[in-house]
């Protein structure tokens, strides 16, 4: 890994610890939300992308997982990177049908805020497919499935030629060879 601007990394260590502290207080999420938040930041930052992306790929879960306020992550890190966080922020929607226009609607947001929210996005789904495995509830596993499809769908027009949106898609491909099994039962 490159050493990067003291200021920078600073700032990146300063999210870090906004991350730890606001997921100790309260975590709405089953996978180990600290670590995820950890790999996706050092991806973006591995990748090259700039602090802000850097920033808002650690933040990414926040709004969503824990009772941390948008108001809070703007004041810490400023307006780039609290639009970041709030475009990766999808509602909580009840019931399948929801389900499936909500989910539309927050890639459809995630587009429109561009190509380095679709990124932060990227990464965060490449990183969740390690947990697709675990999933024990083919219901469950086929939206999981779906909702990766409609991710690669959407977003290959924009970045489909970056080699991270390709890695994506390469590791979708092995987990479905190694879940269909469970779907087919």
């Amino acid at each position: 890994m490159q050493i990067k601007p003291l200021q920078q990394d600073k700032e990146i260590e300063k999210a870090i610890l906004m991350l730890v502290l606001c997921v100790r207080q309260k975590c709405r999420n089953a996978k180990p939300l600290i670590l995820h938040s950890l790999r996706v930041g050092f991806k973006l930052l591995e990748i090259g992308q700039p602090k802000e992306v850097v920033i808002a790929g650690v933040l990414h879960d926040l709004i969503e997982d824990t009772d941390c306020k948008i108001s809070k992550i703007k004041k810490e890190f400023g307006l780039k990177v609290a639009n970041l966080v709030l475009a990766l922020t999808r509602e909580h929607v009840e019931g399948y049908e929801d389900y499936i226009k909500q989910r539309k609607i927050f890639i459809i947001k995630i587009k429109k805020a561009g190509k380095r929210a679709m990124i932060i996005k990227i990464v965060d789904a490449n990183d969740n497919l390690l947990y697709v495995p675990l999933i024990k509830n083919n219901k469950i596993l086929k939206e999981v499935l779906w909702k990766h499809r409609l991710v690669m769908k959407e977003f290959k027009a924009d970045i489909g030629d970056l080699d991270i949106f390709k890695e994506y898609c390469q590791k979708y491909k092995m987990i479905v060879k190694e879940t269909i099994f469970k779907i087919k039962k």
